[in-house]
C-alpha cells in the first residue's frame, strides 16, 4: 500500500551533477509538498535554498529545475506539461517558465517529480532518465543540431518508441550562450523567456531525455479525477483557442490595437483585410498540407499540427503551427505581411532554438534602428536590414544563433545590444528595465500586462491578467487606462498563474475556475485545501522569486518599461496615452497590495503568512 503522503506523487526528485557523473534521489515530506506544491513553487523554494545570490547564470553552481506536479501523467488535460526554474542568462534573475508537451508525464512515469540539475559536463552531454535511474551519455555526436535533428537523432539512438520518449533539447543558440536560448520539447513546445537554453548550454548538456516508465503514482480518488476531468473539457471544447490554439488572437488584435506593429513605430494595423486573413487558422490549414496531429499529453483541442509548405520559397519545409506571438513576433512586429511566410520563419528560430518574442523585439530595434540611419551595412556585415525584408531577417538569424559577427553583439538580446550599438538605439529598444522583453502584444493599450511584466519575477509576464475575474469574485478595472484600479487588480489576480503554474498544467485548457481546480487538486491528493490556500502557494512562488530578486540587488528602479516600451501610442486610437506619468503611483498601489514596502520588499508580516518565516530573516535581519 503506498502511502497517503505519495498521492499525487512519486515522492522522490532526481538529482544530477554533471562534474561527476552521479545521480541520486532525495525524498520530500507529505508536509513539504502540500507546501510547495510542485513546478514554479516547489522550484522556487529548492533555488532559494540551493543557490547563494553570487552565483551567476553561467556558473556551474546554477541549478537547472525541471518541475512537475501533482497532476501530471493524469487524466487532467494538458497535465505533460513542465515547468523550468533557474537564474536565467536574460535579466540574470530569477526565472520560472513552463513548456506543454509530455516530459513532465513521463519524468513522473520514470519515477520522479521532477530533476535537479548542477554542475557542468566536461563534455558536450545528454541526460537520459529511465525507470528510476539516470545516465550522462556523450551527445558531442550532436553538436550544432536543431532542436528536431536533436529530438529525432536520440529517439532514434536509444531506440524507444518515438512516442515513449520526451526530449527537450537546445539548439545551436542555446550551445553558444544565446542569451534567449529556449529549451524545446517534443517538437514545437517551448521554454522560452529568460535564457534557459543558455544555462542549459553554458552546462554542456544538449538534452534531457524522459522514457516513459512504469511507474504508476497513486491518486486518492482517481475515477473522481476523470469525471473532474471530463467536465473540464466540456467547458473548453467551444473555445476558439481550444478548437484552433492562439492563432485566431491575430485578426483581434490588429483591429483593436493590440498587436504590435514595427516596433511600436506605430499603433496603427498595416495589413489589409486580404494580409491579415493569412494569419487565420482557416487560410493556413486550406493552404498548408496538415501532415499530423501533435498533441500534448492528455489533450484533445485541435492545435499543434505539423505542416509542410507545399509551394513557393518555402516549399517542403515542415514546422509545427505557431501560435499568436509567433505571429505578431515574426509578421506585424517585422513588416511581415504573409502569414506562412511568418510561419515558416517561425520554424527557423525554434529549430535554431531561440525564443521568438525576444527575437521579434530584438531584429525590430535593428530594422528601425537601420532605417533611421544608425546602423549602416557596414554595421550589419553587409546585410540590409529593411522591413519585410524576409531573406536578411533569415540570413541574421543564423548569425545570432552562431554569434557570428554582428550577430554576437544581437545575442546579447534587445537591451545590451542598444547599448553597445550606442547613437540613440536605446530610443527604440522595447524591454523591461531588468532586461526581458515582453510577450509580443502592444501593452501600450494593456495597461495590465505592461505593469505585470515590468515588475514579474520570472522573466515574462506572472499573473495571467487576462483570466476571466469574475470567479476570482473580482471585477476587471473600468477602463484600460484606470491606473488605480489595474494596480490594485494585477495584484489580486497575482497568484492564480503561479499556482496553474505550481500544478503544472496547461493554462489553455484548465480555465481559471477555482471551484474546479480545487477539486482536481483534492482527487488527486486528498488534502481537501481551500481556495484561499491554493492561491497561497502561487503568491508564496511569487514572493519566493521575488526574494531570490532581491538578494541579488534588484529593486524598485527594475520595476519599469524601457522608454520605448513605456511611451505614449503615437497614433490612431488613443493616441498621446502614456503610462510614464501614472507609473510610480502605479507601483506604491500594487507593492502596497502585495504586503510589499516602498522599495517592493516583500514585507516580514507578509512572508511570515505565507509560511516563509527563513525568508524574511533574511531579507529583513534586524
Amino acid at each position: 500500500m503506498i502511502e497517503q503522503r505519495n498521492y499525487g506523487y512519486t515522492g522522490k526528485l532526481l538529482y544530477v551533477d554533471l562534474d561527476s557523473g552521479r545521480w541520486w534521489a532525495k525524498s520530500n515530506s507529505r508536509e513539504f509538498l502540500k507546501k510547495y506544491l510542485g513546478g514554479m513553487c516547489l522550484g522556487a523554494r529548492i533555488y532559494y535554498d540551493e543557490v547563494s545570490p553570487d552565483i551567476r547564470w553561467y556558473d556551474p553552481e546554477n541549478r537547472l529545475i525541471i518541475a512537475s506536479g501533482p497532476l501530471n501523467a493524469t487524466r487532467a488535460l494538458g497535465s505533460g506539461s513542465c515547468c523550468v526554474v533557474t537564474r536565467g542568462a536574460m535579466n540574470e534573475g530569477s526565472t520560472s517558465t513552463q513548456a506543454n508537451g509530455f516530459f513532465g508525464a513521463y519524468i513522473k512515469l520514470a519515477g520522479f517529480d521532477g530533476v535537479v540539475i548542477q554542475g557542468r559536463a566536461p563534455k558536450l552531454s545528454y541526460l537520459l532518465i529511465g525507470d528510476n535511474m539516470a545516465e550522462i551519455r556523450d551527445a558531442t555526436h550532436l553538436k550544432a543540431k536543431d532542436s528536431w535533428e536533436t529530438e529525432d537523432l536520440i529517439k532514434q539512438e536509444i531506440g524507444q518508441n518515438p512516442r515513449s520518449t520526451s526530449v527537450l533539447s537546445i539548439g545551436p543558440a542555446g550551445e553558444n550562450r544565446v542569451r534567449f536560448a529556449a529549451i524545446f520539447g517534443d517538437r514545437g513546445h517551448v521554454a522560452a523567456h529568460n535564457g534557459p537554453g543558455a544555462v542549459m548550454g553554458s552546462k554542456n548538456l544538449k538534452a534531457i531525455v524522459a522514457v516513459r516508465g512504469k511507474t504508476r503514482v497513486a491518486l486518492f480518488d482517481e475515477s473522481r479525477l476523470a469525471r473532474l476531468s471530463s467536465e473540464m473539457y466540456q467547458k473548453v471544447r467551444e473555445s476558439k483557442t481550444f478548437k484552433s490554439g492562439t492563432l485566431w488572437i491575430m485578426s483581434r488584435n490588429a483591429r483593436n490595437g493590440r498587436a504590435p506593429f514595427l516596433n511600436y513605430s506605430t499603433a496603427v494595423n498595416k495589413m489589409t483585410e486580404t494580409q491579415l486573413n493569412t494569419f487565420t487558422p482557416e487560410y493556413l490549414k486550406h493552404n498548408l498540407k496538415l501532415l499530423k496531429r501533435n498533441p500534448c499529453w492528455a489533450c484533445p483541442s485541435d492545435h499543434c499540427h505539423i505542416i509542410r509548405v507545399p509551394e513557393g520559397t518555402y516549399e517542403g519545409m515542415e514546422a509545427e503551427m505557431p501560435e499568436y506571438e509567433g505571429f505578431a513576433a515574426m509578421g506585424s512586429l517585422l513588416g511581415i505581411w504573409d502569414g506562412i511566410t511568418a510561419s515558416a520563419l517561425c520554424v527557423e528560430v525554434d529549430r535554431l532554438g531561440m525564443d521568438v518574442n525576444e527575437v521579434g523585439w530584438l531584429l525590430g530595434m535593428v530594422i528601425e534602428c537601420y532605417e533611421k540611419g544608425l546602423l549602416n551595412k557596414h554595421d550589419t556585415d553587409g546585410i540590409e536590414m529593411k522591413w519585410g525584408n524576409v531573406a536578411s531577417i533569415r540570413a541574421m538569424l543564423h548569425k545570432i544563433a552562431y554569434r557570428e559577427g554582428f550577430g554576437d553583439v544581437l545575442a546579447e538580446g534587445v537591451m545590451r545590444a542598444a547599448k553597445t550599438i550606442g547613437r540613440d538605439a536605446i530610443k527604440y529598444a522595447v524591454h523591461t528595465r531588468k532586461g526581458n522583453t515582453p510577450r509580443t502584444h502592444d501593452h501600450r493599450r494593456i495597461w495590465t500586462y505592461l505593469l505585470d511584466t515590468c515588475v514579474s519575477n520570472t522573466g515574462s509576464s506572472e499573473a495571467g491578467v487576462t483570466t476571466d475575474p469574475k470567479p476570482f469574485g473580482l471585477t476587471e478595472p473600468s477602463g484600460p487606462f484606470e491606473h488605480l484600479e489595474i494596480a490594485k487588480f494585477v495584484a489580486k489576480i497575482k497568484g492564480h498563474h503561479p499556482l496553474i503554474d505550481s500544478m503544472v498544467l496547461c493554462i489553455f485548457v484548465n480555465r481559471g475556475l477555482p471551484d474546479m481546480l480545487t477539486n482536481m487538486l483534492d482527487a488527486a491528493t486528498g488534502w481537501g485545501l481551500p481556495w484561499d490556500a491554493l492561491m497561497d502557494t502561487g503568491q508564496r512562488a511569487v514572493n519566493l522569486l521575488r526574494a531570490l530578486n532581491i538578494r541579488q540587488g534588484f529593486g524598485r528602479d527594475d520595476d519599469a518599461p524601457s522608454h520605448r516600451y513605456g511611451s505614449q501610442i503615437p497614433d490612431g486610437q488613443d493616441a498621446g496615452v502614456g503610462i510614464e506619468a501614472v507609473w510610480n503611483e502605479m507601483l506604491d498601489t500594487y507593492y502596497d497590495e502585495m504586503g510589499w514596502d516602498s522599495t517592493g520588499r516583500p514585507l516580514p508580516k507578509t512572508l511570515l503568512q505565507l509560511g516563509l518565516p527563513d525568508v524574511a530573516a533574511d531579507l529583513w535581519p534586524a
